[in-house]
């Protein structure tokens, strides 16, 4: 993976940003941008949000999961896109954090059988990106500041956070094979959405 490789112990990621200009092969494809991996995840995410709103007990799993601190009492207003565009603004995450973040949303859904809604992932997201950006990035801030960012008080932050990891069971480690998985699939996707337009 060049410079978004792992360590020798597997856990920790490269600090570099992708969005920089560099000097490339002509013949070798142009890596996707920050921007880019954030349009596919948005992608990505709003096809299951669509695909689980046709489920036919859809109003049950919402009824069901209204007590759970990731569901808001109202859609927000904010688009995935442009809440992932913001949090990437004022938290300057790397793309191996929001690639790690997808991993997480994955894990907890597989662990927890929490369905994703337009309800509660924006708080999801905002979960899984904070406690990856804790496993994965050297320079952190506090969780009010992340707070602030994320538009949720320091306290549903907080919450958010340690019910997330609960319900993985507090299994964060991310392995070289499934991140270079993730990674391609994204690569993947963008390719096959650059074609389609």
């Amino acid at each position: 993976m060049s410079s978004d490789s792992f360590d020798s112990e597997g856990k920790s990621f490269s600090s570099k940003d992708e969005d920089t200009e560099s000097k490339t092969n002509p013949e070798e494809p142009k890596k996707t941008t920050t921007k880019d991996l954030i349009n596919s995840i948005s992608l990505i995410l709003t096809m299951v949000l669509e695909e689980n709103k046709h489920f036919n007990n859809y109003k049950e799993i919402l009824k069901k999961q209204s007590k759970l601190i990731f569901t808001a009492k109202s859609i927000p207003k904010i688009s995935i896109n442009d809440y992932l565009l913001r949090i990437h603004k004022y938290s300057f995450i790397e793309r191996n954090t929001l690639i790690i973040s997808l991993i997480y949303i994955d894990r907890l859904c597989d662990l927890s059988k929490i369905t994703l809604t337009y309800y509660n992932i924006h708080r999801i997201l905002v979960g899984a990106i904070l406690i990856a950006i804790k496993y994965n990035e050297d320079a952190i801030y506090n969780n009010k500041y992340y707070s602030e960012v994320a538009g949720v008080s320091l306290n549903e932050l907080n919450l958010i956070e340690s019910k997330f990891i609960e319900l993985c069971n507090c299994e964060m480690f991310v392995s070289n094979n499934a991140f270079e998985n993730y990674s391609c699939y994204l690569e993947s996707f963008k390719r096959i959405n650059d074609n389609q337009l």
